[in-house]
């Protein structure tokens, strides 16, 4: 289905050069005059917790992909890390979610308001990896990222904001279309579209971006399909994962009252008294949900096709990108490991970023 020896050594490389990046940062952050030290020991909680490292290892390997050096990309791809923890700190606490990478949520442990304020000062890290790049990659580049960072933030916080006004309506008769439409705003442009994006900003040698805009249009449809079927995997996961594998709250979803593909398709397939009771059960306070309540729904979305809509789904839009990903000619087979490459995998290039394809249909995590 997918190398996991390209898919596990590309992922870990990022891991060990992603985590000592960003231990370096906390660290001199934390020894800065007046620096208040307690909080920096609470910035390396999720961080260091054991991830996916999807981001940074995407942005790494087509920033190789079209020539650049891997350490090139290396700040940047850090940065979009803590911009992911900073949105998992707040997105746990928005959702009253109770698990993150098989551990405690942040909130659950220190609170809500000194949680809310790691994910601001976890924001305000990623800002200032970004500025390293002005001595690295020069200030055109470095613009240029902050202005993918600019969107990015923008879509993600918008598609944030659909998602919980959906729940907080308790929204009726969506569609798949609508979902693609969240999906993609509060997804695929943080985890997939601006990672390819930044990489080959950071990796092109053009630092002029307006020239570069049809490989950047492809790369951002090449995320943007593969975004969707991640999402999709992600969200059956969540009902008919395994917890240990998954490290989140399986049927956490059904429990916040996301409006995933299959949710959305089981309350419009299933008959008006059905549909009338998924939708009481989604109105009630989260705390307040029983554990039948949610396997019944389980039962509804299986005997209405629910969970195999939405695998189905996951497999056209991961076989469109892979379509697409053949004509992406400017990314180069393989790209040999130069020697002041440190922490990088000889697979962050071209070969991660095809095998990518099936891991986000085919995982189990």
């Amino acid at each position: 289905m997918f190398d996991k020896t390209i898919i596990n050594e590309a992922l870990q490389n990022s891991r060990s050069a992603i985590v000592s990046k960003i231990q370096e940062f906390v660290n001199s952050k934390r020894q800065g005059t007046g620096a208040y030290e307690p909080l920096y020991d609470l910035l390396t909680d999720y961080p260091f917790r054991v991830g996916k490292m999807l981001r940074p290892t995407i942005c790494i390997s087509v920033a190789r992909a079209v020539g650049g050096i891997g350490q090139s990309a290396l700040a940047t791809a850090a940065a979009l890390e803590l911009y992911h923890n900073a949105f998992l700190i707040h997105d746990d606490i928005e959702d009253g979610s109770e698990s993150r990478r098989g551990k405690e949520t942040l909130h659950s442990k220190i609170g809500i308001p000194r949680a809310i304020n790691v994910g601001d000062a976890t924001n305000v890290l990623a800002v200032g990896l970004l500025l390293e790049n002005l001595s690295s990659l020069g200030v055109t580049k470095t613009l240029n990222i902050l202005h993918e960072i600019e969107v990015m933030a923008q879509q993600s916080v918008e598609g944030q904001a659909m998602e919980l006004d959906w729940v907080a309506d308790n929204t009726a008769n969506l569609t798949d279309q609508d979902y693609f439409t969240m999906c993609v705003k509060k997804t695929c442009w943080y985890s997939f579209m601006t990672p390819c994006r930044i990489g080959f900003i950071v990796g092109n040698p053009n630092a002029n971006a307006s020239a570069l805009v049809k490989p950047l249009a492809d790369l951002t449809r090449f995320g943007m399909l593969l975004g969707i079927a991640f999402q999709i995997q992600d969200d059956l996961l969540n009902l008919i994962g395994e917890m240990e594998a998954y490290g989140k709250e399986i049927g956490g979803d059904i429990y916040e009252g996301k409006r995933t593909v299959m949710l959305n398709h089981v309350i419009s397939h299933s008959n008006p008294g059905e549909s009338k009771e998924i939708l009481k059960i989604l109105a009630t306070p989260r705390e307040d949900k029983t554990s039948d309540q949610i396997e019944s729904i389980l039962k509804l979305m299986q005997k209405y096709g629910s969970i195999d809509h939405g695998w189905c789904l996951a497999r056209s839009y991961a076989k469109q990108s892979a379509e697409l990903f053949e004509t992406l000619d400017f990314l180069e087979a393989e790209t040999p490991l130069r020697s002041e490459e440190k922490f990088i995998s000889e697979y962050h290039d071209r070969r991660f970023l095809k095998e990518l394809i099936n891991y986000v249909i085919y995982r189990n995590l």
